[in-house]
């Protein structure tokens, strides 16, 4: 599938990362959707169209883990991306255990994040 025609959600709560995650995915050619929050993201009525979800852990409110729970519990989680500058080991096994695609610790190269989303892309 090329780029362009899949959407890659990123939920994170630093605007200043948000943005630039945005700007390197449409600079790659995915169609980005950013929020703020878990929250905002849950709050969408449908999520069939998200291609990949790219997610930080510490989102002030639910987390990215408690996020990926839910998504997984329902049958609806997409490939998901974490990014993260949590040092805790705990929080990568679990996300692990859940199926994450891969556990990018920030700051993180564009080209780790761009070649997690090729594998989560390939047939």
């Amino acid at each position: 599938m090329e780029p362009a025609n899949l959407v890659v959600a990123v939920v994170e709560n630093d605007p200043g990362m948000l943005k630039a995650l945005g700007r390197l995915l449409r600079a790659a050619g995915y169609m980005a959707q950013l929020y703020a929050s878990a929250e905002l993201y849950l709050q969408r009525a449908d999520h069939s169209d998200v291609a990949c979800l790219i997610l930080d852990i510490d989102l002030g409110g639910l987390s990215g883990i408690e996020l990926q729970r839910m998504l997984v519990g329902s049958g609806t989680a997409p490939p998901i991306v974490f990014v993260t500058s949590q040092l805790d080991g705990g929080f990568e096994a679990a996300a692990q255990r859940l199926g994450c695609l891969a556990y990018l610790r920030k700051p993180f190269a564009s080209q780790e994040l761009l070649q997690a989303l090729r594998r989560a892309f390939q047939p």
